[in-house]
Order: C-alpha cells, then sequence, then structure tokens
C-alpha cells in the first residue's frame, strides 16, 4: 500500500531532514579528514542543523492540524524528533572540533564519522522507501548493524587513547566528540526501532529478507536461495520473529509466549527442537545463522 496523498508533506518533510543529515555528515566527515576546515564545515553544519529544525517545527504543527496522516502520528513524531537529534549530535562534534581547537585527527573518531554517514545515507533511503512502505526493513537491519560497530569503535577509541597515554586534553575532548558521535547511531537505531514497530503494527510490510531467505508473511510463504521451503506454524512463527529483528538477540520467553501463546507451560526444550529444525532447512541455502546466545535467547544473523 503507498502512502497516500494526505501523509505525502509528511514524508516529504522527513525527507528534508535525511537530506540535511546526509549534508552534515559528509561535511563533518570532509572535516576529520582534512579536506575542509573545521571552521567551515562547522558553519555548513550549522545551517543545515537551523533548517533542520524548522522542518521539524513544521512537521509538528502540521500534526496540531486537521487532516489524515497515513503516518500514524506517534511515529510521525518519534521519526522527527529522532531525526533532529541525529543532526543536533553531528552538529555537536563539529562545534567541538572548533571549540577544543583540535589539531590532529584521532583516526578511531574519523571512522566513526564514516559510520554516521553511512546511517544517513541508510535513513535517507529508509524514508524514501516509506513512500511506498515496502523494502524499509534492510535499511532498519543495516541501522542496527551500523550502531553495533559504532559502539565496537566507541570502546577501542577510548583504549586507545589511555594505551597511548594522550595527554589528559585531549583524553577529555577525543572521549567527548567520540561518544557524541557514538549516541548519533543511537538515534539512528531508535528510528529503525520505530520504523519497524510502525511497519509491523500496521501490516504494510509483508516481505522480510535476509541473505538468501525471504519470507512473504501475507502468502505464508518462504523461499531459500530462490526454492520453496516448507515450514510449520511454529517454525514459521519463529523464523519470523527472528527475522524481524535481525542481529538482535530475541528472548526464550518471548519466543515461546508470542509463538506457543501466554498459556504455554511445557518444557523450553521444545524450542531448542523447533530451532534445530529450522536450522537444517534455512542456514545453507539462505547464507543465515541462528546463534543461540546463553541463558537469553537466540539471533539470527547473516553469514560473513
Amino acid at each position: 500500500m503507498a502512502a497516500s496523498a494526505g501523509d505525502g508533506r509528511d514524508v516529504a518533510l522527513l525527507s528534508e531532514l535525511t537530506a540535511a543529515i546526509v549534508g552534515a555528515a559528509e561535511a563533518l566527515l570532509a572535516a576529520l579528514e582534512k579536506r575542509t576546515a573545521f571552521d567551515e564545515a562547522w558553519q555548513v553544519i550549522r545551517d543545515l542543523e537551523h533548517k533542520g529544525d524548522a522542518v521539524a517545527r513544521d512537521v509538528f504543527e502540521g500534526l496540531l492540524a486537521p487532516g489524515a496522516h497515513a503516518v500514524q502520528p506517534d511515529a510521525l513524531k518519534a521519526l522527527t524528533g529522532y531525526l533532529d537529534d541525529v543532526l543536533d549530535a553531528i552538529e555537536a562534534a563539529a562545534a567541538r572540533l572548533v571549540i577544543y581547537r583540535i589539531r590532529r585527527v584521532l583516526p578511531a573518531a574519523r571512522e566513526l564519522a564514516a559510520v554516521v554517514l553511512e546511517s544517513a545515507h541508510e535513513l535517507d533511503q529508509a524514508i524514501h522507501q516509506l513512500r511506498a512502505m515496502r523494502d524499509v526493513f534492510p535499511h532498519a537491519r543495516t541501522l542496527h548493524r551500523l550502531e553495533n560497530r559504532a559502539d565496537e569503535l566507541l570502546r577501542d577509541a577510548i583504549e586507545a587513547l589511555f594505551v597511548r597515554r594522550a595527554d589528559v586534553k585531549d583524553l577529555v575532548k577525543w572521549k567527548d566528540i567520540c561518544e557524541i558521535l557514538e549516541a548519533g547511531t543511537d538515534r539512528c537505531e531508535d528510528i529503525a526501532n520505530v520504523l519497524e514497530t510502525y511497519l509491523m503494527q500496521t501490516g504494510r510490510e509483508d516481505r522480510l529478507v535476509a541473505g538468501g531467505l525471504i519470507m512473504d508473511v501475507g502468502r505464508h510463504e518462504v523461499t531459500v536461495a530462490g526454492r520453496p521451503v516448507a515450514l510449520s506454524a511454529k517454525e514459521f512463527g519463529l523464523l519470523h520473529l527472528m527475522l524481524r529483528h535481525q542481529s538482535k538477540v530475541v528472548r526464550r520467553e518471548r519466543l515461546l509466549q508470542e509463538v506457543w501463546g501466554e498459556d504455554y507451560f511445557g518444557d523450553t526444550r521444545t524450542l531448542d527442537t523447533h530451532i534445530g529444525w529450522l536450522r537444517k532447512k534455512i542456514e545453507e541455502g539462505g547464507r543465515v545463522r541462528i546463534v543461540a546466545v546463553r541463558s537469553l535467547g537466540y539471533r539470527l544473523d547473516l553469514r560473513d
């Protein structure tokens, strides 16, 4: 189902926000790669941040006006707020490059900025796909993976600062900048969560993809490497839940509750048995793997 004319303006405004985020992220990375002076990049980013604030106001004011919104108001409000937060984080990082009078760039900070830029592009594509309400999930899942990557880079950055025995002032400055950039990717993941929840609640996206695995929710069909695979109702339910939360752990309790029902009190080993059957059917040809996380649950990952 495509977005209606009533919400076309809403999606257009969200697209303006993501375009501003992409521009700001490009300017920040250019500065950290020494292709642009810090103060020049900051000015460009400040202008984009001010534009983003104006666009966000337009969205919020539009929510007060009468009329239907195909994007639910709560989801629209959350998306706008988080997108504005991402833009604010990029501006805050750029400001600190100037205010702290940074001379030598920390490599990990440059890598973090590259992750922020990649996340910005995924946001832009996800919002673009929101118009047609299709193929949004792949971009949301990429945002989850990028946030995990940013977490790793932040840890590496802090470790590097201590290992090289950086000057205390430099340590404080770069820790601050790197934490701001990582926080920006956290907000990107929040946006991914909002998009996933919205699409599942409204039933707007029926096609879930991971590697060579495709699930058509509406038709209750699964193909692996282009070939149909017969799944039981329980196997389909387990796979559906893990595909919705690809690369994230789904707790055993939730899997049992949502697939077997809230009143299930049987042996939890039945879950492990069904997961084993599911692995045999999808892992090799689907280029995915179901990972058991001790004492917690299961996670569906793409194979390297």
